[in-house]
């Protein structure tokens, strides 16, 4: 009978975890939302541009084939670009599981995102991880980087710096994330279109994704596991 019923706690447990995982990625999505729709416009804007002038040229009496076809080239190269930019915003809404990423590229992914955001509120992420080739999970590190970098800026109540450094282990890659106060103005309101991140929405992030997260008052850590061969040819 005991068993059972701790049977009966793991499993509404485990429940919990899962509820309080898709609740913080929601959140989380919703904070993103803003700056991969803006990303999706900006991708069009020149495609529109030069679909304009090419109209223009069509309508003169004697148009100038090589204008045009260059134009038709142009178009047709940022038509290309825009489509593979788009799939890849569209992959942070609908994520592969088993995807990896290269833990250097990946980081310049997640903060493409963050930073235009944050410098308008006084916060500047310092990226001081480079040519680290080792492979983690592409969903682990969209999910759980975003949402400690948002927590520790939506918690910040002045302009700081964030400095981000990677240490490769054996088995994984640790990712610590370091915040300094800085001297400079800035709109310091939230200014977020949904509810701040808290530590719990990070800490469940990370169990979901097995992730090591610690925290302290002025730094995070982040540990992810480096992907598997299997993972790597499945993504």
């Amino acid at each position: 009978m005991q068993n059972l019923s701790d049977k009966f706690i793991q499993a509404g447990a485990a429940i919990d975890d899962i509820a309080k995982a898709e609740a913080a990625r929601y959140a989380l999505l919703r904070r993103l939302a803003p700056t991969i729709r803006h990303h999706l416009v900006g991708e069009f804007q020149p495609i529109g541009m030069i679909a304009t002038m090419l109209d223009r040229r069509l309508q003169t009496d004697t148009p100038n084939l090589t204008h045009l076809r260059d134009n038709s080239a142009a178009l047709g190269k940022l038509s290309r670009t825009a489509a593979s930019t788009c799939m890849n915003l569209m992959s942070w809404l609908v994520p592969k599981n088993d995807a990896v990423t290269r833990l250097d590229s990946g980081v310049l992914d997640c903060l493409s995102l963050l930073t235009t955001e944050s410098r308008f509120r006084g916060f500047d992420f310092i990226n001081e991880i480079t040519d680290i080739p080792l492979e983690v999970s592409t969903t682990a590190l969209r999910s759980v980087l975003p949402a400690a970098l948002l927590a520790m800026t939506d918690q910040q109540s002045g302009p700081a710096d964030f400095v981000l450094r990677a240490d490769q282990l054996p088995l994984g890659v640790a990712l610590t994330i370091a915040r300094r106060a800085a001297v400079r103005s800035a709109d310091n309101n939230p200014s977020a279109e949904y509810r701040e991140l808290t530590w719990q929405d990070v800490a469940a992030l990370a169990k979901a994704e097995s992730v090591v997260f610690s925290q302290s008052a002025d730094t995070v850590q982040l540990t992810f596991a480096q992907a598997s061969p299997a993972s790597h040819l499945a993504g």
